[in-house]
């Protein structure tokens, strides 16, 4: 359903949005893989209604997975060559599959949260020891079980000072709601739900403790080294995502709509605004910055770093790779020197 609704925009984005040479450009076929109605993917679905695959010369076709593992997993069958997915599958995937990492969706810090009752947040922030022994809804080896460990290492303590309870996502909002757990680890679109309906605020986030949750945009190795001016285009194309956003939020608002009422999603507006608040994303000028190694590792290695020890210590991946090995800055470094794909990923007259 999700691909044919999306072909069929893509007809008519192009009867209004691309221009008269793009439609008699040759397309090449590019698979594409995404998760439906998430955030880091929204621009491979924006980009599809407004017809810019088609002004790149890319004929998308999109293969949708509902997490990550399947995804990656898919990897191993060359079942996707370019797409989107989340810090820790990103990761497994370079580890088991050589998939590289080419750029940042977005930042998720912020919406991988410990959540608490409003009632308790003052006491809980005057004395964060007091959280010794308190029970912590969780859902264990993900980014949020990340971000717990973090906060409670900013509070002096330790995972062993807490009871962890190991619950799926809605699972912590139904125990939560009945007053279960003195912690809710959440992330979006859970967490809106839980500040919404159960009068929740957030305690602690990836952002306030440091450890940053990235979604990545990746390649199959052996795809990019065989393709790399394809490669180059589709990133043209999402960092276009991420611009047109930024200034045309009243389109792109209603654009996430239709894309998660797809994905069987429904969010409130005042939600839908939070995701594009809370989710930092990276123009091309903003990668070349984060993704710099001139002075020794990137931010974004160092972004890999914590997690990439965190994997292992859960034990997700026994042996992460290091992160200058599987993420590199060749694809925006070749969309920055192409003065064609660099007005197309700034949003700019060509």
């Amino acid at each position: 359903m999700f691909r044919r609704i999306l072909l069929a925009a893509t007809a008519a984005a192009a009867l209004f949005v691309a221009p008269p040479q793009a439609a008699a450009q040759p397309l090449t076929r590019l698979n594409i893989s995404l998760q439906p109605a998430d955030f880091s993917m929204f621009t491979l679905f924006l980009a599809q209604e407004q017809g810019w695959w088609r002004q790149m010369g890319i004929e998308a076709n999109f293969s949708t997975f509902p997490s990550g593992p399947p995804q990656v997993a898919a990897v191993a069958a060359s079942a996707w060559d370019v797409g989107i997915t989340g810090s820790a599958p990103s990761v497994l995937g370079a580890s088991r599959f050589n998939l590289r990492t080419i750029g940042i969706s977005n930042d998720e810090s912020q919406t991988n949260t410990l959540m608490v009752r409003a009632a308790d947040l003052a006491a809980i922030r005057a004395n964060p020891q007091s959280l010794r022994g308190s029970r912590v809804l969780i859902t264990v080896n993900t980014t949020v079980d990340y971000v717990l460990q973090s906060c409670l290492r900013r509070w002096n303590l330790t995972r062993n000072d807490v009871q962890v309870v190991n619950l799926a996502q809605a699972q912590i909002l139904s125990a939560f709601s009945t007053g279960e757990g003195r912690i809710a680890g959440l992330w979006a679109p859970h967490n809106y739900t839980a500040e919404e309906r159960m009068n929740a605020v957030p305690l602690c986030n990836g952002t306030e403790a440091g450890a940053t949750v990235p979604s990545n945009i990746v390649v199959r190795e052996e795809f990019l080294r065989q393709n790399p001016e394809l490669v180059a285009r589709f990133m043209a194309v999402v960092l276009r995502g991420v611009v047109w956003t930024r200034e045309n939020r009243d389109g792109a608002l209603a654009s996430m709509r239709r894309f998660y009422a797809q994905g069987g999603v429904t969010i409130s507006d005042a939600a839908f605004n939070s995701e594009i608040d809370r989710h930092p994303t990276f123009n091309l000028e903003e990668h070349l910055r984060i993704m710099d190694r001139s002075a020794g590792p990137s931010q974004v290695d160092q972004w890999f770093q914590g997690l990439g020890a965190f994997l292992q210590q859960v034990g997700t991946v026994p042996n992460p790779p290091a992160p200058a090995s599987f993420i590199t800055d060749e694809v925006i470094r070749r969309v920055a020197a192409d003065p064609r794909l660099r007005a197309f990923a700034q949003n700019r007259p060509q």
